[in-house]
């Protein structure tokens, strides 16, 4: 991909966590405490994917419909504390100002699509001093399928009155690319610490960190 290729481009949509701010939340420890209420009830079971789409799957594991809405809840809970807790300790990563700084002079859109929560995902654009470049925000509060659905990226799309072809989708996780790709747009992998090179490799372009897509505008 040639120079000056991604000014043609009329909308970019950022992940938040591990791509415009350092990643604060600890997964670990939410899957540690989430086996723990688990195997209180007698459900022993290994995370394959991310806490919602295992929380999903564990439907069938519950006799009571009640019990796993109840455990859903609780853990849901768990969830959105987490990420308040990391949301005020909220660092953009060294150059991500200077990019959407530099977006902005260009006349583009910015978004941040992310599974995170509404609340936690406002004050970490705050706290990381972003919030004031966002022209949408899409959580997964905002919809009822979140990234690796098209959907997420989509209802972004959308709001600003955009098309997936003049769309940038920016991520450092799977489910970034696939909803990107799915949905139409040129997508950009960011290879992240918690992000391995197999996923980004279905991405278009292949960056180590979101200032690189300077050299590209």
């Amino acid at each position: 991909m040639g120079n000056r290729e991604l000014s043609c481009y009329n909308l970019f949509l950022f992940d938040m966590d591990g791509t415009l701010v350092k990643f604060k939340l600890d997964f670990d420890d939410l899957k540690r405490t989430t086996r723990k209420i688990l195997e209180e009830k007698g459900i022993y079971i290994e995370f394959k994917g991310s806490l919602i789409e295992t929380m999903k799957e564990l439907k069938s594991l519950f006799l009571d419909e009640g019990d796993y809405n109840n455990f859903v809840e609780n853990i849901k809970n768990i969830m959105i504390q987490h990420e308040i807790e990391a949301s005020e300790k909220a660092e953009a990563f060294s150059r991500s100002k200077e990019l959407l700084d530099i977006l902005k002079s260009k006349g583009k859109n910015i978004g941040v699509v992310t599974r995170n929560n509404k609340i936690a995902s406002i004050k970490t654009l705050e706290t990381s001093g972003l919030i004031e470049y966002i022209d949408v925000l899409i959580t997964r509060d905002d919809v009822e399928k979140v990234k690796p659905d098209p959907h997420h990226v989509e209802v972004a799309i959308k709001f600003l009155n955009k098309k997936a072809e003049e769309t940038v989708v920016i991520g450092d996780h799977k489910y970034d690319i696939i909803s990107g790709k799915k949905a139409g747009c040129f997508t950009i992998g960011v290879l992240s610490e918690i992000s391995s090179e197999e996923f980004v490799n279905e991405a278009d372009l292949l960056i180590s960190s979101v200032e690189e897509i300077l050299s590209f505008l």
